[in-house]
């Protein structure tokens, strides 16, 4: 068990292995790429190799959510496009979650006041914006 809610099943499709830093380039069920960048020595320690199966983990805020544009420029590579599954309103933040190609869930935590500007609800197509250092490798 962990408590960093979204928990995607990857198979690792190539790993560029640097000074200090290795980016582990990995396949999602739902066919979409996946970039985590882990440090050499965790990637040595996993033994992370192309083939092998890993789970990715990330907390629900580090998922940024944006809508209506169909692809971002930005220096964050994980652009996950998906449908919103339901929007629930907290006190301050709204937990969305988005259903990506496959099947797999995602669950972002945003504020109320950002829920409400991109007027999000069911329905609405997303995209999912994770930055590669945000995901732990799980082996």
């Amino acid at each position: 068990m962990f408590s960093a809610r979204n928990q995607l099943q990857a198979q690792i499709t190539e790993v560029r292995e640097g000074a200090v830093n290795s980016l582990i380039v990995a396949k999602l069920q739902g066919g979409e790429t996946v970039k985590a960048t882990v440090t050499v020595d965790s990637q040595k320690a996993l033994e992370l190799a192309v083939g092998k199966k890993v789970v990715y983990l990330f907390k629900a805020s580090s998922i940024i959510v944006a809508k209506g544009e169909d692809k971002l420029k930005l220096s964050a590579t994980n652009q996950l496009k998906g449908k919103v599954v339901r929007v629930v309103e907290g006190a301050v933040n709204a937990e969305v979650d988005i259903e990506i190609a496959g099947g797999d869930k995602l669950s972002a935590i945003v504020t109320n006041e950002s829920a409400k500007n991109l007027s999000l609800k069911a329905g609405d197509e997303v995209t999912a914006i994770i930055k590669a250092t945000q995901i732990i490798v799980g082996a």
